[in-house]
């Protein structure tokens, strides 16, 4: 069965499942669940790339800059995982984040969404893409 968009471009899927849908200009992922195991579910994915110059102030809250050492400052890992998070959470609350909103701890694979007191599950994926996931049971 095909996965229709809403007007905002969030997928819709079947009854009981859960899922989100990620792509980049050469390849597309996708995460499904059952929704009596997962709640919410978001991915994302980027190429396994630096970020642009001048974007860690942006994606990385003051807290993660001095978590962090420069070489993971300087990756797209904090971008997947927030943009997961982003879709997880928009598929709960329907709330818009930036991405001060959110601060993830990559060593206790948690984000945790402060505009809603809300904690997600982070597991990152590396190869030639990096790819982010974030859920909440």
């Amino acid at each position: 069965m095909p996965i229709l968009k809403t007007n905002s471009g969030v997928p819709t899927w079947p009854a009981g499942i859960v899922g989100s849908l990620a792509h980049h200009d050469t390849v597309a992922a996708a995460a499904i669940a059952d929704k009596n195991a997962i709640g919410a579910l978001g991915i994302d994915i980027e190429p396994n790339e630096p970020l642009p110059d001048g974007l860690i102030d942006l994606i990385a809250t003051p807290r993660e800059q001095g978590m962090y050492d420069s070489r993971l400052l300087q990756r797209r890992d904090l971008f997947v995982l927030k943009e997961a998070i982003y879709k997880a959470c928009f598929s709960l609350y329907n709330e818009k984040l930036g991405f001060h909103d959110v601060e993830t701890d990559i060593k206790s694979n948690t984000g945790y969404v402060k505009k809603i007191d809300c904690i997600f599950s982070i597991e990152l994926y590396i190869s030639k893409d990096i790819i982010g996931l974030a859920y909440q049971h």
